[in-house]
């Protein structure tokens, strides 16, 4: 069974060269956006008593935009010995082909009723919100990330999660 260890290097090495909307390596904004879903999983199971494993939502975190910013496959994940579940958060976590509306593609996230799924796109929108993320004339932005946020913590507490 893949490591959290095997899914940095798989995202470390997937990702090489390749610099976010920040200006950053990608990898910083991956490891902000795992460490946060971590925190989040460890609360849903520790406090609010859910069957998630954070482990398993971290390598997701790790790993949710190689399947759409590198030529990387679900079935390179397979390969590698990550878990069906990791994949399949992974693969809910990535945009589709087909040219869809961002909105439409949360509604379709929160539709899944995949908890990880949930916890770590609620921290990768709050990553995409910090302000180095997001150009001055880029409001619509802002806007957009801050109602996915918020339909995102919804539809978490729906499911019995009570953290931010």
């Amino acid at each position: 069974m893949s490591t959290i260890f095997d899914a940095h290097t798989f995202a470390l090495t997937a990702h090489a060269g390749q610099i976010d909307k920040g200006g950053e390596p990608c990898m910083r904004h991956l490891e902000r956006v795992a460490n946060a879903a971590l925190a989040r999983a460890g609360h849903a199971r520790l406090i609010d008593g859910l069957d998630i494993d954070p482990m398993r939502v971290m390598q997701a975190a790790l790993l949710h935009d190689v399947l759409e910013d590198t030529p990387r496959t679900a079935g390179d994940l397979r390969a590698a010995g990550f878990s069906a579940e990791v994949v399949r958060t992974v693969t809910l976590l990535t945009k589709p082909a087909a040219r869809t509306a961002y909105s439409e593609r949360i509604t379709t996230l929160i539709g899944s009723g995949d908890l990880a799924a949930l916890l770590v796109k609620m921290s990768d929108t709050e990553d995409n919100l910090c302000p180095s993320r997001i150009p001055d004339n880029a409001a619509f932005l802002r806007e957009r990330y801050a109602t996915a946020f918020a339909r995102l913590k919804e539809a978490a507490a729906a499911s019995g999660y009570t953290g931010r």
